[in-house]
């Protein structure tokens, strides 16, 4: 007797979670609007200065640059951004009237440095056959 009442109580649950679950599937809620980011370029500086910093082992086409970008990222300072892979260079460009590049490479040198390199300032000038991307925020 006892599990005849077990099995009544259980049928009627699993048939209306049968129900319910045909129901979700006939119509299925919309998905959500996509989210647009809004990405800018930032205002060019009056002045920019160029350094090259030198990041040992960093060499392979596609993470360690990318590593670089998100261990950047967050300084403002940056203006534009380029990769040497063959010579382990790094190209940044930055406002003139922030300081020296002793003082402005820093805080870029640090997170470098946390992304996994071995960084320096080498240069306070770029070589002419040097690329970069103005950084988007």
């Amino acid at each position: 007797m006892r599990a005849l009442a077990i099995v009544l109580a259980v049928v009627p649950a699993i048939g209306a979670c049968h129900r319910d679950a045909d129901r979700v599937e006939a119509h299925p809620p919309p998905p959500p609007p996509p989210v647009q980011a809004s990405v800018t370029e930032p205002p060019r500086p009056a002045q920019l200065a160029h350094v090259t910093i030198k990041a040992l082992g960093m060499y392979c086409e596609e993470s360690c640059p990318m590593r670089v970008r998100y261990a950047l990222a967050d300084i403002r300072a940056i203006y534009e951004l380029g990769f040497d892979l063959t010579k382990e260079s790094v190209f940044v460009s930055y406002d003139a009237a922030l300081g020296s590049a002793k003082q402005v490479t820093k805080p870029m040198l640090a997170a470098i440095k946390q992304a996994g390199f071995d960084p320096w300032l080498a240069k306070e000038t770029w070589p002419a056959e040097a690329t970069a991307q103005v950084v988007r925020r």
